[in-house]
């Protein structure tokens, strides 16, 4: 996620902190996200890119992936408290 800073240059999402990772796999006009933290698989997104623009479905993603991330994080208990 923060590999992503072009990225997040053009975001209003939050940076993720740096254990946090996002690779994208693309199948046809479908993009899918997988988003790790410390390499343990949390969540996966996916969209429809009409244009199959990898660029622009790479951005979306990552800006996703950053609400998701922020938003798990809010709503989680900080590690060591569970």
């Amino acid at each position: 996620m923060n590999r992503d800073r072009p990225s997040a240059a053009k975001s209003i999402a939050p940076l993720a902190p740096p254990e946090w990772t996002m690779t994208v796999q693309q199948d046809g006009l479908q993009f899918t996200a997988d988003i790790k933290r410390s390499g343990v698989p949390m969540c996966r997104l996916s969209l429809a890119c009409p244009e199959g623009d990898e660029s622009s479905a790479r951005q979306a993603l990552a800006d996703k992936a950053r609400f998701w991330i922020a938003d798990y994080l809010k709503k989680s208990p900080p590690r060591g408290e569970r």
